[in-house]
C-alpha cells in the first residue's frame, strides 16, 4: 500500500468506532492493522493466507461529533481494501453492521443500503455476522433476511471458523441450543485444529456494566478449552484490546 493508503486504512479504523483488521493465519498469528500497514502487504512472507474484518460500521449512525463523515466511512473503507495490492482471501464483517432502530421499516433499508454498498468490493467472498444494533430488537429477523444465518461454520485453508450468535437473544447470552449445536461441532474438530471464533461481543466479562460481556460466555469457553489452537475475535467495544 502506498503511505497515504496506510494512513487511511489507519484512520478508517479508529473513526465512528469502526474497526479493521488485516488478520494472517499461516503460522497462527494475528496481526492488526497496524501491522499490516507497517509492510506486511508489500512482503512475501510464509503465511497460508489473511483476512480482512470490518466490523461496527454502524450504516444509518449519524451524528458529527463521534463521525463527521458517517455516510462516507463504509464506502472509504470498501474503496481502501479494494486498492489493496494483494486482495485478502475473504473478508468478513463481525456485526453492528447497521444502527439500531426502532421502525422495522428503516432497519430493513439500511440493511438493503449496507448490502448494496459491500457489494462493490472485490473480493468474492464475504461473510457477515450480526451485532445487537442489527439482531437485538428483533431476535435477528430482518438481519436472517439479507444476511442469512445467526451463527454457522465455514473452513479456509485448513481453519475452521465458528460464526456464534451473542446479541440476538436480549439478554445477551448464547443460548442451551446454540450451546449444544457448537459442543457437536467441536467434537468434529481433532484437539489439535485451527479454530477461530467470531463472536460479537466478547465471551468474558470485560466490563458487564457496559454490557461488554456475555452471560454464559463462560460455558463457550468451556467447551473451547480442550482445543489446543483457538483464537477468538471479538468487536463490539469500539476498541482493541487483546486477551
Amino acid at each position: 500500500m502506498s503511505e497515504m493508503d496506510r494512513r487511511g486504512f489507519i484512520k478508517l479504523a479508529g473513526l465512528g468506532g469502526g474497526i479493521v483488521f488485516a488478520s494472517s493465519l499461516g503460522l497462527n498469528t494475528m496481526g492488526s492493522v497496524l501491522d499490516y500497514a507497517n509492510g506486511y502487504a508489500g512482503k512475501k512472507v510464509e503465511k497460508d493466507f489473511f483476512f480482512v474484518q470490518l466490523s461496527d460500521t454502524h450504516w444509518g449512525f449519524s451524528g458529527p461529533k463521534v463521525n463527521p463523515d458517517a455516510e462516507g466511512t463504509l464506502k472509504k473503507a470498501v474503496q481502501v481494501v479494494n486498492s489493496l495490492e494483494e486482495q485478502p482471501d475473504f473478508i468478513v464483517f463481525t456485526g453492528d453492521l447497521t444502527h439500531t432502530t426502532d421502525d422495522v421499516q428503516v432497519r430493513k433499508d439500511r440493511m438493503a443500503q449496507f448490502k448494496d454498498i459491500v457489494a462493490q468490493l472485490k473480493v468474492p467472498t464475504v461473510h457477515f455476522m450480526a451485532g445487537e444494533h442489527d439482531a437485538s430488537l428483533d431476535r435477528g429477523d430482518a438481519y436472517q433476511q439479507f444476511f442469512g444465518k445467526l451463527n454457522y461454520t465455514f473452513d479456509h485453508k485448513g481453519v475452521h471458523f465458528i460464526v456464534l450468535d451473542n446479541v440476538s437473544d436480549p439478554g445477551a447470552i448464547v443460548g442451551e441450543s446454540q450451546l449444544t449445536w457448537l459442543k457437536a461441532d467441536l467434537q468434529q474438530q481433532k484437539v489439535n485444529s485451527r479454530i477461530v471464533v467470531l463472536t460479537h461481543r466478547p465471551l468474558f466479562d470485560l466490563y458487564p456494566d457496559w454490557d461488554w460481556a456475555t452471560r454464559d460466555g463462560s460455558a463457550v469457553i468451556d467447551a473451547l478449552m480442550p482445543h489446543k489452537n483457538v483464537t477468538v475475535f471479538y468487536v463490539h467495544i469500539h476498541q482493541s484490546t487483546i486477551k
